[in-house]
């Protein structure tokens, strides 16, 4: 008996004193960060949005105007001003179009509503943070221990509050961020229609849940590990550079982080995994490219290279348009920034993101690649122009007070405004009617993927129009 009680005691010594060093640890600084802030997508607006897509929002909608597949129209109404004059309301809202009804259209939420998100390879928007449900990672088979982390948390100190054991030892609900961090529950249970919420469709609830009763409840572990596995958790410290021995930046700092999931002294003996971290990109210096020219790109993020017991880790850069890759050698590269040189590519729209050691794939931001406008020439013959060039773009007449020409005449320091009437538009060649403009005026076309200007040429009949 006395061996048992002595035992006993230990065993209770200790757990007492890892509550006491916790009850004096403060809650750690989780980065909320998945490769997206992890919030609902109802909560941002379109600042947030901006910060993932940087630039080239309009042009990558643009660009969906000549396929047919919208029309100006759709997203810029003409509205009657109290006069009768017609005017243009252009929202520059995301959320004003996506998940609701706009304009007679209703467009779904960008995200989790995709195909790719509903075939649940979560990965190619957010990296190697998280894993995919059928990329073949491993997931324990055995039963759980006493190490093995809770959905939500084992132990709550009822002094301090704090919790440790599982994910809510670091990711608890914050509502004093903008915007606000939620609880797990509620921001997995608003993923969209793939969550079974939206629209309702509890058959989805087994994807993340065991709807049968299995003894360990709706809440397994290992049905939190087809998504989030330790080949991804092991390998996630934001700023390694920085905060490598700090807890609460990643789940490879100090003890902290594995006894914040695990709940179990051994767990700390030795942090797992430090061998290739998951990198993250940030921001780049552009989303928007000219179509068949080269750009120097730099891209901001967090552990693009890093060195991990005396072993160097580096990454590439990926650029693809969802059928074909093309594998980018940095310039230069340091664990926040890389430098690349983005070759020529075609008009559309592309995703980046870096790959390290091959296999470990940061999240990905989107690029497009847009005509530049080009005016090769602008003849007059008679009263008619033709200006020949590309890049034009689409035109339509309710939006003349955007997308149109003028020429003018500059003289002694005043512009005189030419009388301009369009005759025709496609992408390569232009057609005006303007009776007064004369060979040197100055032809200038506005179109929706930027501006050019060229000077007047009298037309002569030898001359290849």
């Amino acid at each position: 008996m006395n061996i048992k009680y002595i035992l006993i005691s230990g065993i209770l010594l200790v757990l007492t004193m890892q509550t006491l060093v916790f009850a004096l640890i403060p809650p750690p600084p989780v980065n909320q960060v998945m490769g997206v802030y992890d919030t609902n997508f109802a909560n941002l607006t379109e600042i947030k949005c901006r910060v993932c897509h940087s630039s080239g929002v309009p042009d990558s909608h643009h660009k969906l105007v000549p396929t047919g597949e919208y029309v100006c129209m759709n997203c810029h109404p003409v509205v009657t001003n109290p006069d009768g004059s017609p005017n243009i309301t252009i929202p520059r809202d995301c959320l004003r179009c996506h998940g609701t009804t706009f304009n007679g259209l209703n467009i779904r939420v960008p995200h989790h509503e995709t195909q790719i998100a509903q075939d649940r390879h979560c990965s190619f928007c957010h990296g190697n943070i998280v894993d995919d449900f059928d990329d073949g990672h491993y997931i324990p088979a055995y039963n759980v221990s006493l190490v093995t982390p809770d959905t939500k948390y084992k132990i709550i100190n009822s002094t301090t509050g704090k919790k440790w054991g599982g994910c809510e030892a670091c990711h608890e609900a914050d509502a004093t961020l903008t915007p606000p961090v939620y609880f797990n529950n509620k921001t997995h249970h608003r993923l969209g229609s793939l969550s079974g919420f939206n629209p309702q469709n509890v058959s989805k609830c087994a994807t993340c849940h065991d709807t049968h009763s299995s003894q360990y409840g709706p809440d397994f572990i290992r049905y939190c590990e087809r998504c989030h596995a330790t080949r991804s958790l092991h390998n996630i410290q934001y700023d390694y550079a920085n905060t490598s021995s700090k807890s609460g930046y990643g789940h490879i700092g100090n003890n902290w982080d594995c006894n914040g999931c695990h709940a179990w002294y051994v767990a700390g003996a030795t942090a797992p995994g430090t061998d290739v971290i998951v990198p993250t990109i940030a921001a780049l210096s552009t989303g928007r490219v000219y179509e068949g020219e080269t750009t120097l790109l730099t891209i901001h993020g967090k552990d693009l290279v890093t060195s991990v017991n005396g072993v160097t880790h580096s990454s590439v850069v990926v650029i693809t348009n969802g059928t074909g890759t093309n594998v980018l050698t940095p310039g230069s590269i340091t664990p926040d920034n890389i430098v690349v040189t983005v070759p020529a590519l075609n008009r559309g729209t592309y995703g980046i993101y870096a790959l390290k050691n091959g296999n470990v794939k940061s999240n990905r931001l989107p690029v497009t690649a847009i005509p530049k406008v080009i005016i090769k020439s602008v003849r007059k013959n008679g009263s008619n122009l033709e200006i020949s060039g590309s890049g034009f773009g689409p035109y339509d007449p309710a939006y003349k007070d955007f997308v149109n020409i003028t020429v003018t005449l500059v003289k002694k320091g005043t512009v005189k405004y030419r009388t301009v009437e369009i005759n025709g538009w496609s992408d390569t060649l232009i057609r005006v009617i303007s009776g007064d403009t004369a060979a040197g005026d100055t032809a200038m076309v506005n179109s929706i993927y930027g501006t050019s200007s060229a000077k007047v040429t009298k037309y002569r009949g030898g001359d290849k129009k």
